[in-house]
């Protein structure tokens, strides 16, 4: 499709997609073949791999304060914030 060419059965959003999705195969075609394969793996997560009991995961989620859980992910989320809490241990030690 000419970039030049708009037909008429598409919304803007619909060509707006049409243009940042050729931006971006343009742009990764630019990339090394290494950096082309890292987009296509997740991103490591910076936090210490110290796992959660699946238990101690259970009592802490059943008892969390917050309204609204805003999953393990995020940094405010009580599971994180024990494993935060069993590293400083360990790294203490």
């Amino acid at each position: 499709m000419n970039s030049a060419t708009i037909t008429a059965d598409i919304t803007p959003a619909e060509r707006l997609a049409q243009i940042i999705a050729a931006g971006i195969a343009r742009f990764e075609s630019t990339l090394p073949a290494y950096a082309q394969r890292v987009a296509d793996v997740e991103p490591v997560e910076a936090s210490p791999n110290l796992a959660v009991s699946a238990e101690r995961q259970r009592v802490i989620c059943l008892n969390c304060p917050l309204p609204d859980c805003i999953g393990i992910r995020n940094d405010q989320c009580p599971i994180r914030i024990e494993a935060r809490r069993q590293w400083r241990q360990h790294a203490r030690r």
